[in-house]
């Protein structure tokens, strides 16, 4: 008589804890800040093209924000300022617009307003530097918005 040996197998629940920023934290962190002055110059834009905007920003114009990027062929990713988009949604200083770009809201406007001197200098000088690639970012952007998600798609045919 042979006896079945029986194997189970046990989910791990991963539990990740990060702690709960609030509006003075993001005043203190200026990669935040510096992220809200890009949204604002920018407008309206999705988070890929958020993210290659930064990277342009740190590779070509020299301006390094402290975020760190992989760059895998053409496309471009962060998960640092992923991260800082999602706190930033969580707080209301940014949303999602119904096409799915983010913008700043009205409560993020008052908070740059807010800022200290020592920061507005800094963020003018990041507003000046996003002028100067806003045209190029944004027509990328709407260029990702046109083509289809999954490559082409169309009828089946038998």
């Amino acid at each position: 008589m042979s006896q079945k040996t029986e194997k189970t197998v046990s989910k791990e629940i991963k539990i990740v804890t990060r702690p709960v920023a609030t509006l003075e934290d993001v005043s203190r962190d200026l990669r935040k800040v510096s992220l809200l002055e890009v949204v604002r110059n920018l407008g309206e834009v999705s988070e890929r093209g958020l993210i290659s905007s930064l990277y342009i920003l740190k590779s070509e114009v020299g301006k390094d924000l402290g975020y760190q990027f992989q760059v895998v062929g053409s496309s471009v990713s962060s998960r640092e300022v992923l991260e800082d988009v999602r706190v930033l949604l969580y707080l209301g200083l940014l949303e999602v617009s119904p096409r799915r770009k983010l913008r700043l809201t009205s409560l993020g406007k008052e908070f740059l307003e807010k800022l200290s001197g020592g920061l507005r200098e800094r963020l003018e000088d990041i507003a000046k530097s996003v002028e100067g690639i806003k045209q190029r970012v944004l027509s990328e952007d709407s260029l990702l918005n046109l083509a289809p998600a999954g490559g082409r798609r169309g009828r089946r045919r038998r």
